[in-house]
């Protein structure tokens, strides 16, 4: 049995402690024990209890601390102790840069770290790319790759291919479809006989939101029997709530707020839109697709690998283009029969790629070939 220490720096749950815990709770126990280090304040504590994991917790790895000379001392010493007590055979960081450079420098056998992301403005010259190439070749044995655009932005960063592991993101589907079923969420939000056509992201600029908003508009001149729903907090809320006042359909978009029944918000929906202007890979499109939603997304990175073919599992459209948007929702709306053929592949690829445990075991199977 492999013992492996995941050091994860964030302090709320975003896509990165999504996937872990994802992780957690789907790995086979008679392969792994596992522990995860974090900071003291994150909301990952109370999900890896739940999950029956063990934590270690350290300030070092919060906030500045972690890019300080002395948060990266204090790093060094506590994984040190702790690898000392534990005696890990791997150590897997989530992006967390001095967490690697600790697990080196206390002699872990083998090093991995997953990039959540694609570093979409960083620069492109022969020192930054050969600098990265260079840190990651001397900090890590393996990195996991969630989307093939993330393993492009890996190797345009230097990093060697024969290093490189895609392993897509998962969900735990029968577990979302059965959160789908709890409560009545229209019970709540005046629903009516109205369509749902909705959104779950951040408020933030590269979600698109002002696209979705603007496609809703249009949506509206021929149809009227449809309501928007934005689900998601963030930096944007006033300014989207303005710019859904500016285009007259205030009275036609419900913005929830931070919702933890995800699930059962997007059971409410007729088409879920995702109008990302970058994506490296789109947990929300998956979830969607799960309960069978008909999707539309921006036609860039992680999103446009999901759906594969226009039209076939989902619906692509160019990114910032809301005319486009609205054109395909007014098309399901109108064609039922397409949307709920569309749903059903949509579900049936999930179950065929993107599930939790499909990810969880390729996760194991990478650390065994070490």
């Amino acid at each position: 049995m492999l013992r492996v220490l995941h050091i994860i720096s964030d302090t709320n749950i975003g896509g990165a402690g999504r996937h872990l815990v994802t992780f957690l709770e789907h790995y086979d126990r008679t392969k792994l024990a596992v522990w995860v280090l974090c900071p003291p304040a994150s909301l990952l504590l109370e999900q890896c209890a739940a999950a029956g994991v063990e934590t270690y917790t350290s300030p070092y790895l919060a906030g500045d601390q972690s890019f300080s000379w002395h948060g990266l001392a204090g790093l060094f010493r506590e994984v040190s102790a702790i690898i000392k007590e534990r005696r890990f055979d791997i150590v897997h960081t989530h992006a967390s840069f001095s967490g690697r450079l600790a697990a080196r420098a206390a002699g872990v056998p083998r090093i991995v770290y997953t990039k959540h992301r694609v570093d979409w403005d960083a620069p492109r010259g022969w020192i930054k790319k050969h600098s990265i190439a260079l840190l990651n070749s001397l900090t890590s044995h393996r990195v996991i790759a969630v989307s093939q655009t993330v393993k492009e932005d890996l190797l345009l960063n230097g990093v060697p291919e024969e290093k490189i592991a895609l392993i897509y993101n998962g969900i735990n589907v029968s577990n979302f479809k059965e959160q789908a079923r709890m409560g009545n969420p229209k019970s709540a939000i005046e629903i009516g006989k109205n369509r749902v056509v909705g959104i779950v992201a951040r408020l933030e600029p590269e979600k698109g939101h002002r696209y979705f908003l603007e496609a809703a508009a249009m949506v509206l001149e021929r149809l009227e029997d449809v309501l928007f729903l934005v689900v998601g907090a963030g930096s944007l809320a006033s300014e989207l709530a303005e710019t859904a006042q500016r285009l007259g359909i205030s009275g036609r978009v419900i913005f929830t707020g931070y919702q933890d029944n995800i699930a059962q918000l997007i059971a409410m929906m007729d088409v879920m839109v995702i109008p990302s202007l970058t994506e490296a890979f789109g947990i929300s499109m998956i979830e969607g697709m799960c309960l069978a939603k008909p999707c539309v997304a921006s036609a860039v990175g992680g999103l446009a690998e999901i759906a594969g073919v226009d039209g076939r599992d989902a619906f692509l459209v160019p990114p910032g283009d809301p005319g486009a948007v609205a054109g395909k929702v007014v098309f399901l709306l109108k064609n039922p029969d397409v949307a709920h053929a569309v749903g059903q592949r949509a579900a049936e690829k999930v179950e065929k790629r993107f599930t939790a445990r499909i990810m969880a075991d390729k996760i194991t199977d990478l650390y065994y070939k070490l």
